[in-house]
């Protein structure tokens, strides 16, 4: 089914090839919590970092669907690596899309990711707010500081790619009297910034998805992304909200074949001694087997189904965002169940942290917290069906 493209095909080999060099790296990042600079180094060379930003801004210009079918194989090298890298893609893909920005910050971001492989991530998780999907003012804060000038103040959460972020996109409160939110392009180099390390999880340990400081970091208004009133539901949605869900779909699923592949090496190999053959002739483990690749053939095509759907048909996207849902929330849930299954099936080898199955069975966790988790995509499903027009 994919690639369906010569250009799809080339950049599946880019992402085949970084991933093979990341696979060498991932248990030591795993075990440390630490950061993969060299594989950001890698992908900046490769200008993977670049396939997702529009071609009149010098980028490859790639759909999603060529987008999600390389992050599927760059998390089977380094699920870490690919959710992180996919919140860079996706805000590359949806501004992309959606042309939120004003031109002139757009075309600055955009040029400076092809030219110099910055980086850029959403930054809007605050410790008492959680994620901004739940309502709520953020506590950090933007006050005028002067015509045009402004200061942000706050403490942010979950800050993927904190390490090597080029462009902090920073949810706040416009605290001038008009009740407004906004989010700013805040760079690196501004002084007020600071990152503490405190991204010590389960799984996806080497995301970088640290806290974040600001402490009166000057902004200008040609910084600010956008700028609204929470109160006003009538904004429709973006255009590019398929790219979050579907590449964290995509991490799930990456993660989820290489747990099917190492499960399926291991049956095919493994012969306790004085048995016949190998596991993989007994019928209960060629079951396991069946329902791993039942649930990843699934999910997969689905996922690839739907973002070729959204690429190839954007007057339907309003209409597409229950099965982006779905999508997304099989993804994660089929990843979970082939983790456990492969689990069962390896046994007390799978448990060994010499192995690389106990993280893959920890990392496809993460998918199931990030947005849409399961109640909002049945939800967003759910309101289709009922409260929509018959």
């Amino acid at each position: 089914m994919y690639p369906r493209d010569d250009r799809q095909a080339a950049l599946l080999r880019t992402a085949q090839h970084l991933a093979a060099g990341f696979a060498e790296r991932a248990a030591e990042h795993d075990r440390e919590g630490s950061f993969p600079h060299e594989n950001i180094a890698a992908m900046r060379d490769a200008g993977y970092l670049a396939i997702a930003v529009p071609t009149e801004y010098g980028g490859a210009g790639h759909s999603l669907t060529a987008v999600a079918l390389a992050q599927i194989a760059l998390a089977k090298g380094d699920g870490s690596t690919a959710v992180a890298t996919g919140m860079h893609l996706m805000v590359c893909g949806t501004e992309g899309a959606a042309h939120a920005w004003p031109e002139a910050l757009r075309t600055r971001i955009f040029r400076d990711i092809v030219e110099h492989g910055a980086l850029v991530n959403n930054v809007a998780a605050e410790p008492e707010l959680g994620s901004p999907q739940g309502g709520g003012r953020p506590a950090t804060s933007l006050r005028p500081d002067g015509p045009g000038r402004w200061r942000l103040s706050g403490h942010k959460t979950f800050t993927t790619l904190a390490p090597a972020l080029t462009y902090f996109i920073t949810y706040a409160a416009v605290e001038d009297g008009s009740g407004d939110v906004a989010r700013v392009a805040v760079h690196r180099d501004r002084p007020g910034i600071r990152i503490e390390e405190t991204w010590d999880a389960l799984g996806m340990r080497a995301t970088g998805s640290h806290d974040v400081y600001f402490d009166d970091v000057p902004i200008s208004d040609d910084e600010f992304t956008n700028r609204r009133d929470p109160r006003d539901r009538s904004v429709a949605p973006a255009a590019g909200a398929a790219w979050f869900p579907t590449l964290i779909g995509a991490a799930s699923l990456g993660v989820a074949e290489a747990a099917r592949d190492y499960t399926v090496h291991f049956a095919r190999t493994r012969q306790p001694t004085g048995a016949p053959h190998p596991i993989a002739k007994i019928p209960a483990v060629r079951e396991q087997i069946g329902r791993m690749d039942a649930a990843l053939i699934a999910a997969r095509t689905l996922l690839l189904a739907t973002a070729s759907d959204w690429d190839e048909h954007p007057e339907a996207r309003v209409a597409l965002g229950p099965q982006v849902a779905a999508a997304k929330r099989l993804a994660t849930n089929a990843a979970v169940e082939i983790a456990e299954i492969a689990m069962r099936v390896v046994g007390g080898v799978a448990l060994q942290r010499s192995e690389p199955l106990e993280r893959y069975f920890r990392d496809v966790r993460s998918g199931l917290v990030n947005p849409p988790i399961d109640a909002r995509a049945l939800e967003t499903i759910a309101a289709a069906a009922l409260d929509g027009d018959a």
